[in-house]
């Protein structure tokens, strides 16, 4: 199977069928991304990879199979289960831990007073959204670190467009007063 002109909507008919192909071509077309969200999400690559685990194997399991697009979903799942685990461990969302992103290493062709620009840039970045209350940190890591659109946003999130419309500019008078 040409898993590249496949679409989501089509995966998904095939996976209702039971085909563990379009499974597997699924979570190879998501995975990356849905792990490095846990992984930020967590602060935690192996609790990140374990919490994306989880997520495709929801995929697998019947009755569990999303109703609307993929690839929200997918975010919308593996949300929860962070939240959930935060929750059990008694972790605030918002824990003062950096953000870990698949975006921080610096260019090859960048001479080290860039790179260290850069990398002091991007650790001051992730500090202040690991501070931010949940609610805008969830829109600020799908926007900028997954690039997911509003509408992408909105459904993972399980809020209104305009909810996620606010919480991309409402994060910006919390960042004021923070400060």
């Amino acid at each position: 199977m040409d898993d590249s002109v496949t679409t989501d909507e089509q995966l998904m008919a095939q996976i209702a069928r039971g085909d563990q192909a379009a499974l597997a071509a699924l979570t190879q077309r998501y995975w990356e991304a849905i792990r490095r969200f846990c992984a930020s999400y967590m602060d935690d690559d192996a609790l990140g990879e374990d919490v994306a685990q989880e997520t495709f194997s929801k995929l697998a399991a019947t009755g569990e199979l999303p109703t609307g697009a993929v690839k929200p979903w997918l975010y919308k799942v593996a949300r929860n289960r962070c939240l959930d685990i935060l929750r059990r461990h008694q972790r605030s969302p918002t824990h003062n831990r950096p953000i870990k992103s698949g975006f921080d290493a610096a260019r090859e062709t960048a001479g080290p007073q860039t790179r260290a620009v850069r990398e002091e840039r991007a650790e001051l970045i992730r500090q202040i959204i690991s501070t931010m209350p949940e609610e805008y940190k969830s829109v600020l890591v799908l926007k900028h670190y997954e690039s997911l659109s509003r509408e992408e946003m909105a459904e993972a999130l399980g809020i209104t467009d305009a909810a996620v419309k606010g919480r991309s500019f409402g994060h910006r008078n919390t960042c004021v007063r923070n400060s």
